[in-house]
């Protein structure tokens, strides 16, 4: 497993208009069962699972809650994944408190 951080660009906002708002990424990769990048939204969905229970333990709870404290936060998680060489997880999290008018909409599910 590696972590790493860094301190991005600033994330454009809608209308093309840009944000003044700037975020942390924070990297975790690992060298686990990955996944194929089709499911990269879905493996966040609560209680959902890639594989069956009798091939990988889980109940497909932990990265939906690490989504909703990510979005709580008014940040962003994503990952990039390949089968058999493991995943990329991404928290992006604002660096200073957002005002209200800024906050992202939260998305649905």
């Amino acid at each position: 497993m590696r972590i790493r951080y860094e301190e991005g660009p600033v994330i454009g906002g809608s209308n093309g208009k840009p944000q003044d708002i700037r975020y942390g990424r924070i990297y975790i990769e690992d060298n686990g069962i990955g996944f194929d990048q089709k499911y990269a939204e879905q493996i966040f969905d609560m209680f959902r699972r890639l594989h069956p229970s009798s091939e990988y333990e889980g109940t497909g709870i932990g990265l939906a809650l690490c989504k909703k404290i990510v979005e709580m936060h008014n940040g962003f998680i994503s990952a990039l994944g390949r089968p058999g060489e493991g995943a990329i997880f991404i928290v992006s999290l604002p660096l200073q408190e957002i005002p209200k008018e800024k906050q992202p909409e939260a998305l649905p599910g």
